[in-house]
C-alpha cells in the first residue's frame, strides 16, 4: 500500500449517498486522479492518503484510496489555498489573500477564537463574519470527529456513517457506550466495534460488551439453524468469545428481556435449562404454531361422500391404494392442516397425486410449491402438475440471501389465492420462510405438508 500527500484541488464528482468521490490532488507539483470514500472532504482540503495506483480502461492511471487522513493546513500557504478553495462559503481566492495578508500565521487562531477581528478586512462585514466563524466551526468539529474517529482504526466509510448517525454526539457514545453502534449502523457487527471499544478505553467487563456479545452469540446461532440456546451453551460461548469469565448473565438477560431485544424461556414445567431466544424469532415461532392452529380447522365433509368420491378416482386413474393411503386422502379432506411422512418406498408420491386429483374434481384451486428449484422440478415430474419455490409462489423482491432486503409481494395484505396449497420437502423449509409462507394463506384454505426424516434439514434457523 502506497501513500500520497497533498492537497484537493477539484472534486470531479461524488456520491452524495455513499460519498464515493473522483478528485484531483496536488501532489508534489502534479495532479492526481483520486477514487474513494469522501463525504467529508472539500476542495483545499490537506489530506495523506493511504491506497494503490490502478489502471482503468476509459480514464487511465488513478490511486484508489482505501483510507485517508484529513491535515490542519500548516503554512501561510495552505492557509491562503484553503480558504480561496471555496471550502468556505463566502470566500473567494481575492479575499482569501486579504485575509491572509491581515492575520498571516494567525488566520486560523483569529477565525476560531477572534472571529469578530475578520472585520477589520475590507469586504467583510460583522454579519459576514459571524458566517464564516460558523462554518470554521462546523468543519472544525468534523474534521475533529473524523480525526477522532481515524485514530481509533476506524476505516474511512465507516467514519462516515458513524458521524452522519451521531454528530457531534459521537464523543459521548465513543466515552460511555460504543456498543451501541452495532445497534443504529447496518452491517456493523461486534467483532468490529469491540475493537473500536477496546481502543476507545472501554474496560473488557463493561456491561455493554457483555450484552452485546449476547445478542451477537445468539445471532451467530442463527447461522448455525439455532432458533435459541439454552442458557449453559450461551454461557459457554459468551466466555470463549469475550476472554473473561461472566458471573452475573442472568441480570444481563434480564435487562436486555426489559429491553425487548431477547426472551428468557423454560420449556412448560421441565427443568431443562432456560432457552435464550432473540426476540423476533421467539414471537415468529409463537405466531407460527397460534397461525397453523388457527388454519386446522375441521372440514365439515361427510366422509361417506368422501369415500365414494375417492372410489371413482381409483376406477378413473386406475390405481389402488391401501387402507392407510386412502385414510391419508380422507383425513386430508377433512382437516385444515394435514401432514403426510413416510420414507422412500411408502407410496408418498402416489398418495398426493390422489390428493391433487381429488381437489381437482371438486373444482378447487390448487398451489404446489418446494424449498428449492429442483424441488419443485420433481414435483412437477412426479404430479404432473406445476410446482414452484416457495419464494416465487410468495413473489419474493429484494435479495433472498439476505433476511434484511428481503420481503414478498403475497403476505397478510395479499394473500395467496387458493384453496389448497401443497408444500413437499418440508424439512428444508426454516422459520422465518415458514412464517412468511403463513402470513399469505388465509383461513379457510386447506395446508398440506409433505416430507420425511430423511431429507435434509433446514439451513436456515428453525426446525419446522
Amino acid at each position: 500500500m502506497e501513500v500520497i500527500t497533498g492537497y484537493v484541488t477539484n472534486i470531479v464528482y461524488r456520491n452524495e449517498d455513499n460519498g464515493y468521490t473522483v478528485m484531483q490532488l496536488l501532489c508534489n507539483e502534479e495532479e492526481v486522479t483520486c477514487v474513494g470514500n469522501f463525504l467529508f472532504v472539500n476542495e483545499g482540503d490537506s489530506l495523506e492518503l493511504q491506497g494503490s495506483y490502478v489502471k482503468h480502461s476509459i480514464y487511465g492511471e488513478q490511486f484508489k484510496v482505501q483510507s485517508h487522513t484529513m491535515k490542519e493546513p500548516e503554512d501561510i500557504v495552505d492557509f491562503e489555498r484553503y480558504l480561496g478553495s471555496g471550502a468556505i462559503k463566502g470566500i473567494g481566492p481575492a479575499l482569501a489573500s486579504r485575509i491572509v495578508a491581515k492575520f498571516k500565521e494567525d488566520t486560523f487562531t483569529i477565525m476560531e477564537q477572534e472571529p469578530e477581528r475578520l472585520a477589520e478586512v475590507k469586504g467583510i462585514s460583522n454579519r459576514k463574519a459571524r458566517e464564516i466563524s460558523e462554518q470554521v466551526e462546523q468543519k472544525k468539529e468534523v474534521r475533529k470527529v473524523m480525526m477522532l474517529l481515524q485514530r481509533l482504526g476506524i476505516s474511512s466509510n465507516l467514519s462516515m456513517k458513524i458521524f452522519q448517525y451521531y454528530g457531534q454526539d459521537v464523543f459521548d457514545v465513543l466515552k460511555k457506550n460504543p456498543y451501541q453502534i452495532a445497534d443504529h449502523i447496518q452491517g456493523v457487527g461486534f467483532k468490529t466495534v469491540d475493537e473500536i471499544a477496546l481502543r476507545a478505553g472501554i474496560h473488557p467487563d463493561s456491561d455493554f460488551r457483555i450484552r452485546c456479545c449476547i445478542l451477537y452469540t445468539l445471532q451467530q446461532s442463527l447461522m448455525e439453524g439455532h432458533v435459541y440456546l439454552p442458557h449453559p451453551q450461551l454461557l459457554a460461548q459468551l466466555q470463549q468469545r469475550l476472554g473473561i469469565e461472566v458471573s452475573e448473565l442472568e441480570s444481563h438477560l434480564l435487562e436486555l428481556a426489559m429491553e425487548h431485544k431477547v426472551v428468557n424461556k423454560r420449556a412448560s414445567e421441565s427443568m431443562d435449562p432456560i432457552r435464550v431466544y432473540l426476540s423476533q424469532y421467539f414471537y415468529m415461532e409463537r405466531s407460527v404454531a397460534r397461525m397453523l392452529h388457527d388454519l386446522n380447522i375441521q372440514c365439515d365433509v361427510p366422509e361417506d361422500a368422501i369415500e365414494e368420491q375417492l372410489s371413482r378416482l381409483e376406477e378413473v386413474e386406475e390405481v389402488q391404494l391401501d387402507q392407510q393411503q386412502r385414510r391419508a386422502v380422507i383425513e386430508s379432506v377433512k382437516h385444515g392442516v394435514f401432514i403426510l411422512t413416510g420414507g422412500p418406498g411408502t407410496g408418498k408420491t402416489t398418495t398426493i397425486n390422489t390428493i391433487i386429483r381429488f381437489f381437482l374434481s371438486e373444482n378447487m384451486d390448487i398451489l404446489l410449491a418446494a424449498p428449492t428449484g429442483r424441488a419443485a422440478k420433481r414435483m412437477t415430474e412426479t404430479t404432473s402438475y406445476e410446482a414452484q419455490t416457495i419464494h416465487r409462489m410468495l413473489e419474493v423482491n429484494g435479495n433472498p440471501e439476505d433476511e434484511r432486503t428481503t420481503g414478498f409481494a403475497r403476505n397478510k395484505e395479499n394473500p395467496l389465492e387458493a384453496d389448497v396449497i401443497i408444500v413437499d420437502e418440508m424439512s428444508m423449509v426454516d422459520l422465518p420462510l415458514f412464517y412468511a409462507l403463513l402470513q399469505a394463506i388465509p383461513q379457510g384454505t386447506r395446508l398440506i405438508l409433505v416430507g420425511d426424516m430423511y431429507q435434509l434439514p433446514s439451513v436456515g434457523p428453525g426446525c419446522v
